[in-house]
């Protein structure tokens, strides 16, 4: 019987392939993993290309944590500061969504600073004004 997945892992690329079969297995099924294994002993690849794969799955894991890591810009700080709003919010989850999960995380927290900046302003203004209505 033919194992429907074989079809797709021969499209994967060898780096693909490691991944699937040494860092994703619990992701995939159980047949998907299979086939995996048995197109990377078809190809039969040699300990150079074997160190090649392994390489360009590092750099791309290096990669995804610089993306992550990437500071959110100070134009976007101060819109988020001075302008709160669920807008911003929505920006954060395309963030995260994309990869930028240390933009998402400041972006968020930089619009709850505007929120408290504003209700704190609004409440020292209700105080301001019960104290001159008191006098």
């Amino acid at each position: 019987m033919e194992n429907q997945f074989t079809d797709v892992m021969s499209e994967r690329s060898d780096a693909e392939l490691l991944i699937i079969v040494n860092e994703h297995r619990k992701d995939y099924q159980a047949a998907a993993v299979e086939a995996a294994e048995k197109e990377l002993r078809n190809r039969n690849l040699n300990s150079e290309q074997l160190q090649k794969a392994t390489t360009e799955n590092e750099i791309k894991h290096i990669l995804e944590i610089e993306k992550a890591n990437i500071p959110l810009g100070d134009i976007w700080r101060v819109m988020a500061f001075l302008s709160p709003g669920i807008l911003f919010f929505l920006y954060a989850r395309i963030f995260k969504a994309q990869g930028y999960h240390r933009k998402a995380r400041d972006l968020k927290n930089w619009t709850l600073y505007g929120f408290g900046m504003y209700l704190g302003f609004s409440i020292l203004i209700l105080v301001l004004f019960l104290i001159i209505d008191a006098l």
